[in-house]
């Protein structure tokens, strides 16, 4: 199984970029992740799909597409979903040319040195993913708080974590097999 990841972080040393790069590797007996970076998309704007996507977007959708599953792994800016990546998901779920998020498996999970980790932002992406007919694996709900103390020299470090890492990769493998035809 292929599955697309999506870091909500464009920052080189986001704690979420480690935490995808780590699932990347727990991953491996599972299914296989290639992440994608969202920072080239232009601004979500409906007037530029009329005759087609922005080739940058077409690619975008095209990896989305042929995936088996959607794996989002953000951090919380202000509360909720960083602006970079609901415009990806605003470009990926539009149905003007093709919706890739339709019926598509997903998992999100998020790190943030705050001690409630992403809670607030996840539940705008799921809604997000919901709205665009995306089917997101409702548990385990994997908030990484206080992920500067967990986290360390580009890797997890608490055992404990990556235990939780392990176990929500099998569930969400699973969950991928349930949708695949």
């Amino acid at each position: 199984m292929k599955v697309i990841g999506i870091c909500g972080s464009l920052r080189n040393n986001s704690l979420n970029k480690v935490v995808i790069n780590e699932l990347k590797e727990l991953s491996s007996d599972t299914f296989t992740v290639e992440v994608v970076s969202i920072g080239d998309l232009p601004l979500f704007n409906g007037d530029l799909e009329e005759g087609g996507d922005p080739s940058v977007v077409h690619r975008f959708k095209d990896q989305l597409a042929q995936a088996d599953g959607l794996l989002i792994v953000s951090p919380e800016y202000s509360h909720g979903v960083p602006g970079v990546l609901k415009n990806a998901l605003d470009w990926a779920g539009s149905m003007t040319n093709v919706n890739v998020l339709d019926k598509k498996p997903a998992m999100v999970i998020g790190a943030s040195p705050s001690a409630v980790g992403t809670a607030l932002s996840q539940v705008q992406i799921k809604q997000t993913l919901s709205a665009c007919g995306a089917y997101v694996l409702p548990q385990p709900e994997v908030f990484i708080g206080t992920a500067h103390e967990r986290i360390g020299d580009g890797r997890v470090t608490d055992e404990d974590t990556i235990s939780i890492l392990k176990d929500v990769n099998l569930k969400f493998s699973n969950w991928i097999k349930r949708f695949l035809h």
